[in-house]
C-alpha cells in the first residue's frame, strides 16, 4: 500500500544516515515518484527463506570450493521491507542471514561483491561486528570487491574484511553522516493550511513560532551527527587498524584505488576477473588448511581497546620518569663537574696570584741588584778616574763618560793614564836638569811648553 512507502519515506528524512549525497538523492527522488503515483511495496515473500536469499538478494555458494558469494548493491537498509529490493538494494538483516546460510553450506572463504553508496545508520555497527565475530570464530575469510562505489555503510561492511581489494576504477569512503532536513512550513502556508501544535515540553517539536527549525533542534542533530560520526570513525580505525585521525582526516571523501590503498582504506587492486580467480584460489587454500597470506588485522572489543590504551599510557609514562630520573642524574653529574671546574678555577686563580707575588719580589730584587750593579759599576770608575786625574774633576769625568760602555770608558781611561804618565815624566825631567843654566832652563821651558800644551790642557780640564 501507499502508506508503507511514505512511511519508508519519513524514515530516511530528518535523521542521520550513513550514506553518499548522490545514492540518497536518488533514492529520494524514486521514493517520492512512487508516493505521488500511490503505488505499494509488495515485496515476494512467497518463496522461502533460502530461495529468496539465493535467488533474489544474489548470494550464490560453491560447496565444492568451500566459497560463497554475496552482492551487496544499492540502498542499504536495516531491516529486510521488501522497498530495499525495488530500489535495488539490500538490507542488514538478509546480509547476515545470507552469511549464515553459507556457513551452513560448510562455505570457509565469503566474497563480498560491493556497488553501492550506503544507507541506513541504524544496525550498520552491529551488523559489521556481529558478522566479524562470526567469521573469527567459524575460521571464515571475507575479502571483499569494490565493484564501483563502497562508500559510508556499505564501505563500513567492506571494512570487516579480511583484505579489501578494489577496481581501478573503483572509489571507496565517505566515511561521515548526513542528514536531509524537510521543512514544508512555506508550502503549506502558500496552501492555505495553518499548522498548529499543542505539546508539553519545550523539545517536543522541531520548529519555532516563525515555522524555521528551532536553535535547540538544530544543536542537538548536529550532536547526534557528531556522535555518530566518531562512532563510525573508530569503527573503521578499529576493523582497518589504521589511526582515528587518518580516518577523520579523509572528511568524508571518496578516493581512488590507488590513493585508497594509501590511506589504508584498501589493499590490493584487481579487475573483477583477476578479483574470481584470486578469491577461487584463496579459498581452495583456505579449504586445504593452507595459509591465505592475507593481511589479517588485530580485532578488540572497546574494553579491549580502553585497557590496552591506559596500558600504553601506564607505559608511555613510566619511561617519561625513566627517561625524566636519567636527565635528573645527568644534571647532578655536570652540577658536580661544574663545582670541581669551579674548585679548580680558584685554585688556579690563588696558584696565578701567588706566582704574580713572587714575580713582583723577583723584579724587585733584580732592580735592586741592578741599582747595586750600577752602584758598584760608578764606585769602580770613579775610583779608576780617581788615579788618573785630579781629585775634583772625577765627578765630572764621571758624569761625561757614564753613558760609555766598559769598553769605550777603558779607551778614554786608557787616554787618561798616558797623559798622567807623560806629566809625570815630564816633571821628572824638570828635576834632573835644575843643574843647567838659566838659559838651556829656559829654552826646555819653552821647549817643555811647545811639546806638552795639548796634554797639560786636557789635565787642567
Amino acid at each position: 500500500m501507499a502508506h508503507e512507502l511514505t512511511r519508508i519515506r519519513s524514515r530516511l528524512l530528518n535523521t542521520p544516515l550513513l550514506v553518499e549525497a548522490k545514492t540518497f538523492e536518488g533514492v529520494m527522488e524514486y521514493l517520492d515518484k512512487r508516493v505521488q503515483g500511490g503505488v505499494a511495496v509488495q515485496p515476494n515473500l512467497d518463496k522461502d527463506s533460502s530461495e529468496r536469499e539465493f535467488q533474489g538478494l544474489g548470494t550464490i555458494a560453491y560447496p565444492e570450493q568451500s566459497l560463497g558469494l554475496i552482492r551487496i548493491e544499492g540502498p542499504l537498509t536495516n531491516k529486510t521491507t521488501g522497498w530495499e529490493a525495488l530500489c535495488g538494494g539490500v538490507s542488514y538483516e538478509s546480509i547476515k542471514e545470507d552469511f549464515h546460510t553459507l556457513l551452513d553450506k560448510g562455505v570457509k572463504t565469503v566474497g563480498f561483491v560491493v556497488d553501492s553508496g550506503g544507507g541506513e545508520a541504524y544496525g550498520l555497527f552491529d551488523t559489521g561486528n556481529y558478522l566479524r565475530k562470526i567469521a573469527d570464530e567459524n575460521d571464515v575469510k571475507i575479502i571483499s570487491y569494490g565493484d564501483g562505489l563502497s562508500a559510508s555503510a556499505a564501505y563500513g561492511l567492506t571494512a570487516i574484511s579480511d583484505e579489501v581489494i578494489v577496481n581501478y576504477y573503483s572509489e571507496v569512503g565517505s566515511i561521515g553522516v548526513l542528514v536531509r532536513l524537510i521543512n514544508d512550513s512555506k508550502r503549506l502556508e502558500k496552501d492555505g493550511f495553518e499548522r498548529t501544535f499543542i505539546t508539553a515540553g519545550d523539545e517536543k517539536i522541531p520548529f519555532n513560532e516563525e515555522g524555521g527549525w528551532r536553535e535547540g533542534f538544530i544543536e542537538d542533530l548536529q550532536y547526534k551527527v557528531d556522535s555518530l560520526y566518531r562512532e563510525f570513525t573508530e569503527y573503521v580505525s578499529e576493523h582497518r587498524n589504521v589511526s582515528v585521525e587518518s580516518v577523520r582526516q579523509t572528511q568524508a571523501k571518496t578516493f581512488m584505488a590507488k590513493e585508497a590503498i594509501d590511506l589504508g582504506l584498501a589493499d590490493r587492486v584487481m579487475t573483477l576477473e583477476e578479483f574470481y580467480s584470486y578469491l577461487s584460489s584463496k579459498a581452495r587454500d583456505n579449504k586445504n588448511g593452507s595459509s591465505m597470506n592475507i593481511n589479517r588485522y588485530i580485532k578488540f572489543n572497546k574494553e579491549d581497546v580502553k585497557t590496552m590504551e591506559l596500558s600504553d599510557i601506564q607505559s608511555e609514562l613510566a619511561q617519561k620518569v625513566e627517561q625524566l630520573e636519567e636527565a635528573n642524574a645527568s644534571v647532578a653529574q655536570l652540577t658536580s663537574q661544574l663545582s670541581e671546574m669551579t674548585a679548580n678555577y680558584q685554585t688556579l686563580v690563588s696558584e696565578m696570584e701567588a706566582k704574580e707575588s713572587e714575580l713582583k719580589d723577583v723584579q724587585a730584587s733584580l732592580a735592586k741588584m741592578k741599582e747595586e750593579k750600577e752602584e758598584a759599576k760608578a764606585t769602580l770608575r770613579k775610583s779608576k778616574l780617581s788615579a788618573v786625574v785630579a781629585e775634583d774633576q772625577v765627578e765630572g769625568i764621571y758624569a761625561s763618560l757614564a753613558s760609555l760602555d766598559d769598553e769605550a770608558f777603558d779607551t778614554v781611561l786608557a787616554g787618561f793614564a798616558a797623559q798622567s804618565k807623560a806629566v809625570q815624566e815630564s816633571e821628572l825631567m824638570q828635576e834632573m836638569g835644575s843643574s843647567f843654566s838659566k838659559s838651556d832652563e829656559k829654552e826646555d821651558k819653552e821647549e817643555l811648553s811647545t811639546t806638552d800644551k795639548v796634554i797639560l790642557e786636557r789635565i787642567k780640564q
